[in-house]
C-alpha cells in the first residue's frame, strides 16, 4: 500500500480514498446504531417507570379494598410480581448501556483516530513526491553539479524510508480497524439479543405466576362477603392475609431460582433505589409477619385456656 513508482501515484489516491470512505461509512453506521440503541434503552427505562406506577397503583387499590378479601390479596401479590418484573427490566436496562451502548460510542474517537493516520500518511506521501521532483529538476538542470544532485538523491531516499515506513504501519492500523470493527459489532449484537432473551424469559416466568395469581382471586366468595356486609355492616377489617401469604410463598419459589443464575445476581446487585418497588415489597412483608406473629400469640392462648379448662373438669370428676 502506497509503495511504487510514478505511475502507480493514481492507486495511492484510489486507495486512501477508499480507507478514507471505510472510515467515513463506519462511522456514519456505528453513529446511527448508538441513536438507535439509546432511543431504544430510554423508551425502555420510560416503560420501567410506568410499570412501576402501575404496581403503585395496584398496591393502593388492595390496601383500600376492605370488602373482598380474595380480591385485596390478588391485587398485592400481582402489584409485587409487577415490581420484581420491573426490577428485571432494570437490569436489561443497565447492560444494554455498559454492553451495547458503552461500546458503539468508543468508536467516534477510533474513527478519529484512524482518519488522522490516513492524514498523516499522505502527508509523507506528498513530501515523497515533492523530493523527487527536487531530484528531478536537478537533474535536469544542473546535470553536472554533483554535489547538488547527490544531495537531493540522499532527501528523496530518506523521504521514500518514511514513507515506507508510514505506509506499513497504515495498512496494519486499518487491517486491525476492520478486524476489530467486525469483531466489536458482532460481539455487541449478540450481546443485544442474549440480554433481551433473558429478560423475557424472567418475564414469562413471573407472568406465569401473575397469571396464577389472578386465577386464585375467588369472585364467588368475594360476592358472598360482599352480600353478608350488606345485610349486616359493621366495620370493616381489610385482612386476606393468608390467601396473600401463599401467593407470596409461590413467587418467592421462582424468585429464589433466579437468584442462582450468576449474571443476574450480579446485575440486581446495583438495581435501583427502594422507592419504586422494593419498599412495597417489604412493607408487604413486615405486614405478613406480623399478623402471623399474632395469630400465633392467639393460638398460644387459646391451647393455654383449653388446658385449663380441661383440668379443671377432671378435678370436678375426681371429687
Amino acid at each position: 500500500m502506497f509503495r511504487g513508482d510514478n505511475s502507480h501515484s493514481l492507486s495511492y489516491e484510489q486507495q486512501a480514498k477508499f480507507i478514507q470512505d471505510r472510515i467515513t461509512n463506519v462511522e456514519k453506521n456505528f453513529g446511527e446504531l448508538c441513536a438507535g440503541f439509546g432511543d431504544y434503552t430510554r423508551k425502555t427505562a420510560r416503560l420501567r417507570d410506568m410499570g412501576d406506577e402501575l404496581s403503585k397503583i395496584l398496591k393502593d387499590y388492595a390496601n383500600n379494598e376492605i370488602v373482598n378479601k380474595s380480591l385485596s390479596a390478588g391485587l398485592d401479590n400481582l402489584s409485587l410480581t409487577l415490581t420484581a418484573i420491573e426490577e428485571y427490566r432494570n437490569c436489561e436496562i443497565q447492560r444494554l448501556e455498559a454492553k451495547v451502548i458503552g461500546e458503539l460510542c468508543q468508536y467516534e474517537n477510533i474513527c478519529k483516530h484512524a482518519r488522522e493516520e490516513l492524514k498523516h500518511t499522505m502527508s509523507v506521501r506528498e513530501k515523497e513526491m515533492s523530493r523527487k521532483k527536487v531530484l528531478d529538476k536537478a537533474r535536469e538542470r544542473q546535470p553536472f553539479n554533483r554535489q547538488q544532485v547527490t544531495y537531493a538523491e540522499s532527501e528523496l531516499l530518506k523521504a521514500s524510508a518514511e514513507m515506507s515506513r508510514t505506509a506499513k504501519g497504515l495498512s496494519e492500523q486499518t487491517e486491525f480497524f476492520e478486524r476489530r470493527k467486525l469483531q466489536q459489532l458482532k460481539t455487541l449484537l449478540s450481546d443485544f439479543v442474549t440480554i433481551e432473551m433473558i429478560f423475557h424469559a424472567k418475564s414469562l416466568e413471573l407472568l406465569s405466576v401473575a397469571c396464577q395469581q389472578i386465577a386464585d382471586i375467588n369472585d364467588k366468595a368475594d360476592l358472598e362477603n360482599f352480600k353478608r356486609k350488606l345485610r349486616s355492616p359493621e366495620k370493616q377489617v381489610n385482612s386476606g392475609i393468608s390467601a396473600r401469604s401463599s401467593s407470596l410463598a409461590s413467587l418467592m419459589k421462582p424468585q429464589s431460582s433466579f437468584t442462582r443464575d450468576e449474571e443476574d445476581s450480579t446485575s440486581l446487585g446495583r438495581m435501583r433505589s427502594p422507592d419504586k418497588g422494593l419498599r412495597a415489597r417489604s412493607s408487604s412483608l413486615a405486614a405478613l409477619m406480623n399478623v402471623s406473629k399474632d395469630d400465633d400469640e392467639e393460638d398460644d392462648t387459646t391451647n393455654s385456656d383449653d388446658s385449663e379448662d380441661h383440668t379443671s373438669s377432671e378435678e370436678t370428676e375426681s371429687r
